[in-house]
């Protein structure tokens, strides 16, 4: 049975309906991970620069790289169960295409995908490949099996009718 394109068919063979995040949502999350990420660059870089002998010194700074795209972006998806930072500030979740959260295999991918998509291309190939999906999935959710959802912000309410004024 194939889910609909505006929700998630779960295990109880029950729609849920869903917002995929949008481009400009997805992208603000990614700045705030960024930041988040540039911190603790900046921290690891500090430490290695203490720690680190000349020759050293290289192979740390690979070790820190890899660290930052690759180990935290999974951990901290996996922990969190698709809930980065920047993605919980934006009210935003990764999750499988099933609608259940997201497990260390689909955040790997994800990440590992992510340091050719994002990082290596500027993100070319993310915007791309999201703006030509319906659910904004870049390469790393096709590979994955995931997408991104949004959390918060439910459909917009009908405003209040005036208040009467007295006279």
């Amino acid at each position: 049975m194939e889910a609909p394109a505006d929700g998630v068919l779960i295990g109880e063979a029950v729609v849920l309906e869903t917002r995929p995040a949008s481009f400009a949502s997805r992208m603000l999350a990614g700045l705030l991970d960024l930041a988040v990420l540039t911190v603790l660059a900046i921290a690891g870089l500090i430490v290695i620069g203490e720690l680190a002998t000349d020759a050293s010194g290289p192979a740390y700074a690979i070790v820190l790289l890899v660290v930052l795209l690759v180990g935290v972006p999974t951990t901290v998806e996996t922990l969190s169960r698709g809930r980065s930072l920047g993605k919980l500030a934006v009210g935003t979740r990764v999750v499988r295409d099933d609608g259940g959260p997201v497990r260390f295999r689909q955040a790997f991918v994800r990440a590992l995908v992510g340091v050719v998509e994002i990082w290596a291309t500027a993100g070319s190939i993310a915007l791309i490949v999201s703006l030509c999906n319906a659910k904004g999935k870049r390469a790393g959710d096709y590979l994955a099996g995931t997408y991104v959802l949004r959390v918060r912000g439910g459909p917009m309410l009908a405003p209040l009718p005036p208040v009467p004024r007295r006279s």
